[in-house]
C-alpha cells in the first residue's frame, strides 16, 4: 500500500467522530461538532466526550471505542497529554484517519517530540493515518467539512484548486482571501507538524485527483527532500504546482523552528531546484493568491505574446512596462487586424490612435459595449497568446459569459483589470468564477502571465 492510497476517505469520509466535542462554542471541539452538524456533513456524525452525555442535542460517547459503526475520520481536539491515549483508542477501533488539532508537540522541544513519537507509535499499530498535530485540519466542500474557517460550505463552493499549508494563518487566509477573489477549492489541508502525513503525500495525491486542476502549497520544512522534488516534478508535468517556501531567511528559519518544529533549510537553493522541476515559485500571500487565480483559468497561455485592450492610456503604458520588464511581448498587430478593429470601432467611439497593440479605445459606449469587446478580443487573440482587458464595465453575468465564450473559442486565456478597483470587487470575483481571472493592477496580471509562459515552456520540454 502506497503512502497516499485511500486518502480520498480523508476528504470524503462516511463517518466522523469529534473527540473533545462539547456544548461550548469557544472550544474548538464544540465549534467543529456544531459546524459539521449545521453545515450538513453528508455522513454519520458522533460526539465523544466522557464528561458531557449530550452535545448539541445528540448523545455523546465516553470513548470512540463505544461507537458501534466504523469510523473513517476522528477529529481530535483535546489537551496534548491525552492525545496518545485517544490515538491508541483510534488505532484499536481501526479508524482510518485522525486529525490532531492539539498543539504542544515537537514545536515545543524535547518533551513535545517525545509525546509526538508516542502518538505515532500508537497510530502505527493499525495504520491510522495522522494529520497534524498542531494543525487546523481540512476543508472539503464536496463533503461539507470545514474545520479551518467558519462557514463557506454551500452548493457553489466546490472548485478545482487544492492547497496544503504548514501554517494555519496562511491556510485560512488562502481560503478566505481566495474566496473573496472568486476562487473555489477542491480540497484544503492545514498540515501542521507533519508527524505522519506530509506535504509530499498531499501533493502526490492531488497530482492524480480528478477534482483538482491547480495545486498550491506553503511549506516551512520539508520532511523528505528528495521525494518532495520528485513528486513536485511529476505533479508539475500534469498540472500547475505553485510553491511558497517559507523560512528562507535566517529569521524566518528560526521562526519556522518554533512554529512547527521544522528546519527550514536553504530556501533559495530549493526554489532554484523546484523551478527546474516546473514549479511556479512565489514568496508571499498576495502573489500566491494571484497565481492561484490566474492558473485556475480553464486554458493556459502557451506563449509570451500579450494583447492589451484598454480604455485607459495610462493602463496601456503600465501594462507594456510590466510586460516587457518580465520578458513578455506586446506584438504589433498585422495591418489586416488593425483594419478589422478600426471597422468595428468606426462611428461608435471618438477618434483614436491606430490599434496596433495596445488597442486603446478611449472609452466604451454606454450601450451595447459587450459586442464591441467581444469582436475586438476575437481579432486580437488570433495574433496573441493571451488577452488582458482594462475597462470600466459593470462586470455582470452577460459580460462574464461572453468573454468565457471568447476564451473557449480561441483556446487562450482572457484576463481583466477593472478601471475602478474598489467599485468592482464583486464583479472581479464573478469573472474569476467564470474562469476570467481578474486582477487589481497591470503589474500583477503580467507577473501571472510571465509565470504561465514559463510553465508552458516546462510542459513543452517535458513532452518532447
Amino acid at each position: 500500500m502506497t503512502r497516499v492510497e485511500g486518502l480520498e476517505k480523508l476528504f470524503n469520509p462516511s463517518s466522523i467522530a469529534v473527540v473533545g466535542a462539547s456544548n461550548e462554542l469557544h472550544k474548538s471541539g464544540g465549534r467543529f461538532f456544531k459546524e459539521l452538524n449545521d453545515l450538513g456533513f453528508k455522513g454519520s456524525l458522533h460526539a465523544v466526550n466522557p464528561n458531557e452525555p449530550i452535545v448539541f442535542g445528540k448523545n455523546s460517547y465516553h470513548s470512540i471505542l463505544d461507537i458501534r459503526e466504523d469510523i473513517d475520520l476522528a477529529i481530535i481536539a483535546v489537551p496534548a497529554k491525552i492525545v496518545p491515549q485517544v490515538i491508541s483508542d483510534c488505532s484499536q477501533k481501526r479508524v482510518k484517519f485522525a486529525i490532531v488539532h492539539s498543539a504542544g508537540f515537537s514545536e515545543l522541544g524535547a518533551d513535545g517530540k517525545e509525546l509526538e513519537r508516542e502518538l505515532l507509535k500508537h497510530a502505527g499499530i493499525s495504520g491510522t493515518r495522522v494529520v497534524g498535530p498542531n494543525c487546523m485540519g481540512i476543508y472539503s466542500p464536496s463533503a461539507c467539512i470545514n474545520t479551518i474557517t467558519q462557514g463557506l460550505v454551500s452548493d457553489d463552493d466546490v472548485g478545482s484548486v487544492a492547497f496544503v499549508g504548514q501554517s494555519g494563518w496562511v491556510t485560512e487566509n488562502v481560503i478566505l482571501l481566495g474566496h473573496e477573489r472568486g476562487l473555489r477549492f477542491s480540497k484544503v489541508v492545514s498540515i501542521g507538524n507533519q508527524s505522519d502525513l506530509t506535504i509530499e503525500d498531499l501533493v502526490d495525491f492531488f497530482a492524480d485527483d480528478p477534482q483538482t486542476r491547480v495545486i498550491a502549497l506553503y511549506a516551512e520544512g520539508i520532511k523528505r527532500g528528495r521525494d518532495f522534488i520528485k513528486i513536485v516534478q511529476r505533479a508539475s508535468s500534469l498540472k500547475p504546482v505553485i510553491v511558497w517556501k517559507g523560512g528562507y531567511t535566517p529569521g524566518g528559519s528560526r521562526s519556522a523552528l518554533s512554529h512547527t518544529g521544522s528546519m527550514a533549510g536553504n530556501g533559495a537553493l530549493l526554489n532554484s531546484v523546484l523551478t527546474q522541476c516546473g514549479a511556479v515559485i512565489t514568496q508571499g500571500l498576495e502573489e500566491l493568491i494571484d497565481l492561484m487565480v490566474g492558473f485556475n483559468t480553464p486554458v493556459l497561455s502557451h506563449g509570451n505574446r500579450i494583447g492589451l485592450l484598454v480604455e485607459a492610456g495610462g493602463g496601456a503604458v503600465s501594462g507594456c512596462d510590466a510586460a516587457e520588464t518580465l520578458g513578455l511581448k506586446i506584438p504589433q498587430l498585422s495591418q489586416d487586424a488593425q483594419r478589422e478593429i478600426t471597422a468595428v470601432l468606426q462611428g461608435i467611439i471618438p477618434p483614436f490612435a491606430a490599434p496596433r497593440n495596445p488597442v486603446d479605445i478611449v472609452w466604451s459606449p454606454a450601450q451595447n459595449a459587450i459586442p464591441l469587446f467581444v469582436k475586438c478580443s476575437q481579432i486580437m487573440l488570433r495574433e496573441t497568446d493571451s488577452l488582458v482587458l482594462l475597462n470600466y464595465l459593470n462586470y455582470n453575468e452577460a459580460f462574464a459569459a461572453a468573454m468565457s465564450d471568447v476564451r473557449d473559442r480561441a483556446g487562450k486565456p482572457v484576463m481583466v483589470i477593472p478601471g475602478h478597483i474598489g467599485e468592482r470587487r464583486q464583479g472581479m470575483a464573478l469573472l474569476t468564477r467564470y474562469g476570467i481571472p481578474a486582477f487589481a493592477t497591470p503589474e500583477r496580471v503580467m507577473k501571472v502571465l510571465a509565470a504561465m509562459a514559463k510553465y508552458s515552456n516546462f510542459v513543452k520540454d517535458t513532452n518532447l
